[in-house]
């Protein structure tokens, strides 16, 4: 599992990846909006997911020189597994209550279970990067290492399509 996970020849924690997010959070801007970012997606490897996170963005002033950026934070449930996902988003328009236009860079942790998609095996943890743009349909695609030990492959394409609800 993710306890006894090895990158680079360190050991990546529960404590490790809470200790990130912590400072994530702590490094955001002293005045933000929380904004929700939903999606329904189906993909490889998860299969039908549902992404569920919130955009922490700065508040934005009478120039709205930050409007859309923000920091992201998701946990996305699948059929084949569950990633976590967070990242920087530069831009982002809302419209009629979801975030129809966007882009959003992630960092990325994925578990595996269940029969995932793209001959991917379950029971495995795999990190790395995602890119995601939308315009009323979202598109996703990452690169992940796997860090647990097992069979299956060492480096996986994930992807994904899915609609703002």
């Amino acid at each position: 599992g993710l306890a006894g996970a090895t990158i680079g020849g360190d050991v990546l924690t529960k404590r490790t990846v809470l200790a990130i997010l912590v400072a994530l959070l702590v490094a955001g801007p002293a005045s933000a909006e929380v904004e929700p970012a939903l999606s329904a997606e189906v993909g490889s490897p998860l299969k039908l997911s549902a992404n569920v996170g919130i955009r922490i963005a700065p508040a934005v002033g009478d120039d709205e020189a930050d409007y859309g950026r923000g920091f992201l934070i998701q946990a996305q449930p699948g059929l084949g597994g569950i990633a976590v996902n967070v990242g920087w988003v530069p831009v982002a328009l809302p419209a009629w209550g979801t975030q129809a236009v966007g882009l959003g860079i992630k960092a990325r942790y994925l578990r595996t279970w269940g029969d995932p998609w793209g001959g991917i095996e379950p029971d495995q943890d795999y990190v790395g990067g995602e890119v995601a743009l939308a315009w009323i349909v979202k598109i996703s695609a990452g690169v992940l290492t796997r860090v647990s030990s097992g069979g299956g492959n060492k480096t996986i394409f994930t992807w994904s399509v899915g609609v703002g609800i």
